[in-house]
């Protein structure tokens, strides 16, 4: 895969720390895009390209205003086009409810997909106690999914419950989000035993209905847990069963065998519908010596 064939961007604040925290697993992978009204998102982020969305002449947000961030991003273009020209697929992290995310997110996936880009995207909706954000999100969310091939719904509750059980920090995704986006970005950017590009991701994500991704990990010495993880993900809003496509990939260490692919894979495959088209990938990694791996896109929902 060509030199900037995938890019991971952030919009608004939220948006901006999920992406520069995924891109942080798979730097040397994928280009990354940090677009934001508050400039104090791009700091600590060296090698990000960055668009600034100065709403109000001050550096400090664009507030409850998406349709103000929505045209100042379009008056950016220019800034996007040769990172937009280069890529192939890009993943759109923000959290809706707020200015920016929510008025210039969807308008990055249009952008980007009027360029035959695969546009992955994963938002963030806000707490139920928000009622203000929670009327922004459920006016910008439908315009996100439309412009996305697989627009991942992610519910702060959830994550946050999700951060605790793991002692991690839900503004920084819980490391749920990067495991997520390193996952998948390694497994097209890198060569594997059984390697998967980005036709077999559109042969899957263009199957009619809604598509998620997701994510399950663990160990060789017990790897019907792993598909159980992954099954049971706390951000996976969707029934995963009635799936008509899914695209596989199991990554492990040099100890994986056969028979742990297979038992990984038919374990997922015979949840989803009868007929489900299934596309297979494998890789493995010295770094992954004794766990394993699940990483799945299925749609047709």
């Amino acid at each position: 895969m060509h030199e900037g064939a995938i890019l991971i961007a952030g919009v608004g604040g939220l948006g901006c720390t999920w992406a520069d925290a995924a891109h942080s697993e798979c730097d040397g992978l994928a280009d990354l895009l940090l677009i934001d009204a508050d400039e104090s998102s791009f700091r600590g982020s060296g090698q990000a390209h960055c668009l600034h969305l100065d709403a109000v002449g001050d550096g400090s947000g664009a507030a409850a205003l998406p349709n103000l961030a929505a045209h100042r991003l379009t008056e950016g273009l220019g800034a996007l086009d040769p990172l937009l020209d280069k890529a192939e697929l890009i993943f759109i992290m923000t959290g809706l409810g707020g200015g920016t995310g929510s008025g210039a997110a969807n308008e990055l996936a249009r952008l980007a997909r009027a360029r035959n880009c695969l546009v992955l995207s994963v938002a963030g909706l806000p707490f139920a106690e928000q009622p203000l954000r929670s009327a922004i999100a459920s006016a910008a969310l439908p315009a996100l999914e439309e412009q996305s091939h697989v627009c991942i719904r992610v519910s702060m509750e959830r994550l946050a419950w999700y951060a605790r059980a793991r002692g991690a920090d839900w503004q920084q995704g819980s490391g749920w989000i990067q495991d997520l986006v390193e996952g998948l970005v390694t497994t097209l950017a890198k060569v594997g035993k059984m390697n998967l590009d980005l036709m077999d991701l559109r042969t899957v994500v263009e199957h009619h209905g809604e598509a998620t991704l997701i994510v399950g990990s663990g160990t060789v010495v017990d790897p019907s847990k792993v598909v159980d993880v992954a099954r049971r993900s706390p951000l996976t809003e969707v029934d995963v069963s009635g799936a008509k496509g899914c695209m596989i990939q199991v990554e492990g260490g040099p100890d994986m065998t056969l028979a742990h692919l297979n038992l990984l894979s038919e374990s997922l495959v015979s949840s989803l519908h009868p007929d489900c088209q299934v596309i297979l990938g494998a890789r493995a990694s010295d770094e992954m010596v004794g766990r394993l791996r699940i990483v799945a896109v299925v749609s047709g929902l």
